[in-house]
C-alpha cells in the first residue's frame, strides 16, 4: 500500500501506513471540505467534497463498513490551520490525549502542531476550511494596508491574531473552541451566508475573486469573534475536557444572567445536571446554583449602577418574585442592600 497520496492539487497526505499519525500538507492557499455521514441502517454514507482554487473532488463511502474503515484510520496532523464547522449533528474530535464532543454550532480552530481526528458516530453535516501559513500572513499583511483603519482595525480580531501568533510561535498546540451565544439562534444561516459567498468566489473565479475570499475570510473571523454571536476558548493541549466544558457552562451562565436552570443546561451542553455541578465545585467551589447566582447579582448590580429601574423593575427582568429573597441574595454578595448599593455607587461618581 502506498505510503502518502495527493488529491487533485488540494491536499498531500504522508505516513498513511503510520498507526501513530500521518501528515497532511495543503497544497493550496484556501480548501473546504464539506463532510455529511448518514448511519442509517437502509441508507449509510459518507460523502466528501473537497473544492480549492486548483481543483474540486467527490469521495462516496456507502456503507456503515466503509464509515467504520474510515473513523479507524490514523490521527493526523498538518501543515495548515483547520476551522472545523458543525453544521448538524455531531462528532467526536480527538485532540492529542483527549476526546471531545463537538455539537451543532461548536465550532474548532486548530494550529498546525495538534495530533486529531474526526469520528463519526451519528449522522453530521461538518465544514473544514484548512488556510495555509501563506495566506494568513497575507491576511497579516494585508491588515496594514486598509482604507478604514478607524473601522477595520488592524490588530485586533482575536482569531487573526491567533492565527499570526502561531507563526511567530511555530511549536506551541493550541485551538480555539467556539460555542454559538444562547440568544443567537441565527447562526446557522449566518455561517451558511459567509461561507457560501466563499464557496460561490472559489468555483466561480472572476477579476477580484482573491480579494473576495480574503474578505470573506475576515468578515468570518469578526463574526465569530463577536461575544453576541459566539464565546471562544484558546485552549492549550494540556487543559483538560473539564475546563472546556466549564468554560461552556460560564458563557451561557454570562449569556442569561445566570437564570438558566438546570435541565437547560443539561439539554444544552449533553451532560448530566449532576456532572455539571461537579464540573462548577471543581473550580469555583461553589455548586451550580450558587455561582449562577454570582452572575445574576453582578447584572442587578450593573442595573442599580446604570439604570434607573426600580428594584421591582429589576427583580422582574431577572425573574425574582419574593423580594425578601432578592434582598437576601443581594446582601450576600455585596455586603448592602440594593438601595445602600446604588446610592454608594452615585456617591462615587
Amino acid at each position: 500500500m502506498a505510503s502518502s497520496y495527493t488529491v487533485n492539487n488540494i491536499i498531500e497526505q504522508d505516513n498513511l501506513n503510520s498507526g501513530i499519525n500521518s501528515y497532511i500538507k495543503i497544497l493550496t492557499p484556501i480548501q473546504f471540505t464539506l463532510e455529511t455521514c448518514c448511519q442509517s441502517d437502509n441508507n449509510a454514507y459518507l460523502n466528501f467534497l473537497m473544492t480549492s482554487p486548483r481543483e474540486n473532488t467527490f469521495y462516496h463511502f456507502q456503507t456503515k463498513k466503509e464509515i467504520h474503515q474510515f473513523n479507524n484510520r490514523s490521527p493526523h496532523i498538518h501543515d495548515f490551520y483547520e476551522l472545523l464547522i458543525v453544521l448538524d449533528g455531531e462528532i467526536h474530535q480527538q485532540i492529542e490525549q483527549s476526546d471531545l464532543v463537538f455539537h451543532s454550532g461548536n465550532c474548532c480552530l486548530m494550529n498546525h502542531n495538534i495530533v486529531h481526528k474526526e469520528v463519526f458516530s451519528s449522522d453530521a453535516t461538518l465544514l473544514f476550511i484548512g488556510m495555509s501559513k501563506e495566506l494568513v500572513k497575507q491576511l497579516s499583511d494585508d491588515e496594514q494596508k486598509v482604507y478604514f483603519p478607524d473601522i477595520e482595525m488592524p490588530g485586533i480580531n482575536p482569531i487573526l491574531k491567533f492565527l499570526t501568533d502561531n507563526l511567530d510561535n511555530p511549536d506551541t498546540k493550541e485551538y480555539l473552541d467556539f460555542l454559538p451565544a444562547l440568544n443567537n439562534k441565527d447562526w446557522h444561516h449566518t455561517l451558511h451566508a459567509i461561507t457560501d459567498n466563499i464557496l460561490r468566489a472559489i468555483m466561480f473565479p472572476k477579476l477580484g475573486s482573491t480579494y473576495i475570499i480574503k474578505g470573506m475570510l475576515l468578515e468570518l473571523f469578526d463574526y465569530l469573534a463577536d461575544p453576541t454571536h459566539f464565546h471562544f476558548t484558546p485552549v492549550h493541549v494540556e487543559a483538560d475536557n473539564d475546563f472546556i466544558l466549564f468554560s461552556h457552562i460560564c458563557h451561557l451562565l454570562e449569556d442569561t444572567d445566570g437564570r438558566i436552570s438546570r435541565s437547560e443546561l443539561e439539554q444544552i451542553l449533553n451532560y448530566s445536571g449532576n456532572y455539571l455541578n461537579t464540573i462548577v465545585k471543581k473550580y469555583t467551589h461553589k455548586c451550580l446554583f450558587d455561582y449562577g447566582q454570582t452572575f445574576c447579582m453582578k447584572k442587578a448590580a450593573t442595573l442599580l449602577k446604570e439604570t434607573t429601574s426600580s428594584i421591582s423593575e429589576i427583580m422582574e427582568e431577572l425573574h425574582f418574585t419574593n423580594t425578601t429573597h432578592f434582598y437576601k441574595c443581594f446582601k450576600e454578595h455585596y455586603h448592602m442592600t440594593p438601595n445602600q448599593f446604588r446610592i454608594s455607587s452615585k456617591n462615587k461618581h
